[in-house]
């Protein structure tokens, strides 16, 4: 009996898009597949259009609830799906291929894993398509080293998203793992969770999946509640570790988090048009958070950076935590402007795509 894989697709606002969604994971050629489409309480036809497909096709069913975003929606997919294995893909992105389930299931088969990790590609509304964007993360690797850790979650970022993966629903279920309810970065949290319960990964340079590029989506958006959700996601994180008694020394896992958000919070400030004075002063309030202050102290006292390969990355982290344990919040903020000003974001994301990581 070949394994039932569970492709939850959390449904909100998207009636514009689910058909050619739903059509690429119909198309998959791998057959013992369902499909739970979470109507997340969206207010357009999204109801009417996912109770059609449950009526239409026998391996599609519909979960209707109160709107609590796409942490909940997952979760609730999760609880209704009786697969071996999920699948989530958002109802804006679509299947990169007819193969796309096959070549994670065949991996996941393969290598005993908890979670296979494939590649994707990035297109938008006008026919765009990117390049395939690897994840840089090779069989057989130590997945315990910090090394690991930041390239997966923060050079590269591939560990950090729930789309483009397979994972083992057992594995869920038996380590009790399940998203919260953020507003934003969910997908980052729980797979950190589901990376500090120890799971065995394995990974495909296939593209599985197509990323929307969608400049009206919550990714976009400026959030006027960033400091308070993005630090929660750390201190939930330690509090999840103590609660289950997990002793592996990762701290460097969300201490890196903080440090990002600090970076992100700044380039927030920068695209909607705010000074570097005003900037300087949001990451001062970022700084006063009391978590916030023992991350950044820790990355300089525990040397978090020395288990970081790539030199650039070991003396820009080192450099800038520096700035701003020293409290030089303009200095910090005028470091990334100069980022921003030479494209050094878009380049080093243009870098990720069809280079291989040796």
């Amino acid at each position: 009996m070949i394994p039932k894989v569970s492709v939850i697709i959390p449904v909100y606002k998207t009636e514009k898009y689910i058909d050619e969604c739903v059509a690429s994971v119909l198309a998959q050629d791998y057959k013992n597949l369902e499909i739970i489409l979470v109507d997340d309480g969206s207010p357009d036809n999204c109801p009417r259009i996912c109770n059609d497909y449950a009526g239409k096709y026998d391996n599609i069913s519909v979960v209707h609830k109160a709107n609590s975003g796409l942490g909940l929606s997952r979760n609730a997919g999760v609880k209704a799906c009786s697969g071996d294995y999920v699948f989530f893909v958002d109802s804006d992105d679509k299947m990169d291929g007819e193969h796309a389930i096959s070549y994670l299931v065949e991996a996941a088969v393969k290598a005993n894993a908890d979670l296979v990790v494939g590649c994707y590609r990035r297109f938008n509304d006008e026919g765009w398509i990117s390049e395939i964007n690897n994840h840089h993360l090779i069989n057989g690797e130590d997945t315990l080293s910090p090394d690991f850790r930041f390239r997966g979650f923060y050079q590269y970022g591939h560990l950090s998203y729930d789309w483009g993966k397979l994972y083992r629903k057992g594995f869920m279920i038996e380590n009790r793992i399940k998203r919260g309810s953020y507003p934003f970065t969910q997908d980052k949290a729980f797979n950190m969770r589901f990376y500090a319960c120890n799971p065995k990964y394995a990974f495909i340079d296939e593209s599985v999946c197509y990323y929307r590029v969608n400049e009206g989506s919550v990714t976009y958006k400026y959030k006027e509640n960033y400091i308070h959700v993005w630090t929660h996601i750390a201190s939930d994180f330690s509090k999840f570790m103590k609660k289950r008694d997990i002793r592996r020394d990762i701290e460097d896992l969300p201490a890196f988090h903080i440090y990002f958000g600090s970076f992100f919070l700044a380039k927030q400030e920068l695209q909607a048009g705010k000074s570097i004075i005003e900037t300087s002063a949001k990451i001062k309030e970022y700084a006063e958070n009391k978590y916030v202050k023992t991350s950044m102290k820790k990355i300089i006292a525990r040397d978090f950076t020395k288990g970081i390969k790539t030199r650039s990355w070991r003396w820009m982290i080192w450099g800038s935590t520096m700035l701003f344990n020293l409290h030089l919040y303009f200095l910090f903020a005028l470091g990334i402007a100069a980022l921003r000003k030479f494209s050094v974001d878009e380049k080093i994301t243009r870098r990720r795509y069809n280079r291989k990581y040796s």
